[in-house]
């Protein structure tokens, strides 16, 4: 092998190579919906129709027994949801699966003390530590449009705001006052 040859060959080995995202492995990022002295952090969890389904039905798998912390929320200004007022601060959004009893999804609001929990590409991060302020029913509807990854929104309007949570096909909106 030629001097030249064997230099190239080595710079070849130590120059980092990026591989590119698979079409069957999207990128996972990391999103902002703001409005109104409130901002929601989500990531773009791409749609698994198993998963949900586990969650929605409940039963012995993993994912219908695990809660998932979808989103952080901030507020600087009180909030209302489900006639819980919820003082400026940070929150955990976590949807627990279906329960036993078949009583259904809940969302859970809790007060975190970590700054963040969210990684970009880690779909499966841990639930953190805090204290429950606000429990209620998560009743998605199926609807007609299927987004390919999770999707939230808060939508402006009166005295307050809509949070509008896609996943694959499905939807549920929580009324947000401030």
């Amino acid at each position: 092998m030629t001097p030249t040859l064997l230099a190239l060959s080595l710079l070849a080995l130590t120059v980092p190579q990026q591989a590119a995202p698979e079409a069957d492995h999207p990128v996972i990022e990391k999103k902002t919906a703001t409005t109104g002295g409130v901002t929601v952090h989500f990531l773009t969890i791409p749609w698994g129709p198993n998963t949900f389904a586990a969650m929605e039905h409940g039963g012995d798998s993993f994912y219908a027994k695990r809660t998932w912390p979808f989103a952080r929320m901030e507020t600087k200004v009180p909030v209302t949801l489900e006639a819980t007022t919820l003082p400026p601060g940070n929150y955990a959004l976590v949807f627990h699966p279906n329960t036993a009893d078949n009583k259904g999804m809940s969302l859970e609001v809790r007060k975190i003390l970590v700054e963040e929990f969210l990684v970009p590409g880690n779909v499966m991060t841990k639930t953190p530590e805090g204290e429950t302020v606000s429990r209620s029913a998560a009743a998605f509807e199926t609807v007609a449009e299927t987004v390919p990854a999770l999707a939230l929104d808060l939508q402006a309007g009166g005295r307050g705001a809509s949070l509008v949570i896609r996943y694959g096909d499905r939807k549920l909106a929580k009324e947000l006052s401030f």
